[in-house]
C-alpha cells in the first residue's frame, strides 16, 4: 500500500471523523473510501467485487488533537 498524506482544514477534518466514527471505521480507512468511491464514480477504477472486500480492522487510533 502506499501511503499518502493530505492535508485538511479543521472543518474538514471534523466532518471525516465524524462520518468515520458513524460508520465505525478508523479515519484513514474512512478516507481510503471515499477516495476509492470516488474514483469508481468517475469510471477511474474498476468496481471491487464485495465478497473480495475485507473489513478493515478498528486497530489504529486517530491522532490527539488536543496535545
Amino acid at each position: 500500500m502506499t501511503k499518502l498524506i493530505i492535508y485538511l482544514r479543521e472543518e474538514e477534518f471534523s466532518a471525516l471523523s465524524n462520518l468515520a466514527q458513524r460508520e465505525y471505521r478508523v479515519i484513514k480507512a474512512q478516507a481510503s473510501l471515499i477516495i476509492r468511491i470516488e474514483l469508481e464514480r468517475l469510471g477511474l477504477l474498476h468496481q471491487k467485487d464485495p465478497k473480495s472486500t475485507t473489513p478493515v480492522p478498528l486497530t489504529e487510533r486517530p491522532p490527539n488533537l488536543g496535545d
